[in-house]
């Protein structure tokens, strides 16, 4: 049984793709949560910007200069890294709102920081291993399939037993509500995009690192 550590930011889709590995794979998700502050958790903040972590609770003062030092202050190493993330606009409004509802503290910077600081640091860590793939939540409710057929391929993952059993999509993970048609499309075809102005759309785009985002597989965005 192959063993994965998960990152990504809140609301990125970290449960669904842990739900869909899991429903087909022989795998063990190895994400700690009990200490938020800890490198086994999936949110954890890599960056060294540690002001910028919104939370308290995710705030901690691990700086490593390269993948050896991150791996070597894990308390078990994982065979593989996974690392998922949402496109940044989806993602922008999504963050809010659970910002919001979990009533964390006001920042003074911009939450995109956040996301290029986090997704740029792992993607200097994949420089440095073939052990860390990517993910964008896009893709999995889109066809997750081949997402899935590239991960099996490459970890050399072994099927779960009579997954055929299975119903091909999942409507429901936890702590997120129930994803049905009109949800799916809102992601496919960017219905969100609606919801910002012309002005605000194009302020975020000159905050995003594009570079940053054609590696992480949004080269359409904008």
């Amino acid at each position: 049984m192959k063993t994965i550590l998960q990152y990504g930011l809140q609301r990125s889709g970290t449960n669904y793709f842990a739900a869909l590995m899991k429903r087909e794979f022989r795998v063990k998700f190895l994400n700690r949560n009990k200490d938020r502050g800890s490198p086994m958790q999936k949110h954890f903040r890599l960056y060294d910007e540690k002001h910028l972590v919104p939370e308290p609770q995710y705030r901690n003062e691990l700086y490593v200069r390269n993948f050896e030092e991150f791996e070597n202050v894990l308390e078990i190493k994982p065979d593989f890294y996974v690392v998922i993330s949402k496109d940044p606009f989806s993602w922008l409004l999504s963050y809010r709102k659970w910002v919001e509802k979990c009533s964390w503290p006001q920042v003074q910077h911009h939450y995109l920081m956040e996301y290029n600081l986090f997704y740029k640091k792992w993607l200097e860590f994949a420089r440095q291993s073939d052990r860390i793939f990517f993910v964008t939540y896009r893709d999995l409710i889109v066809n997750h399939r081949p997402v899935l057929a590239r991960l099996e391929s490459a970890m050399e993952l072994k099927p779960r037993r009579f997954r055929w059993l299975f119903q091909p999509t999942m409507n429901q993970v936890p702590h997120s509500n129930r994803f049905d048609d009109e949800r799916r499309d809102f992601y496919i075809h960017q219905e969100f995009l609606k919801q910002y102005s012309d002005e605000e759309r194009s302020q975020l785009n000159q905050m995003i690192d594009h570079a940053m985002l054609c590696e992480l597989g949004y080269a359409d965005f904008g």
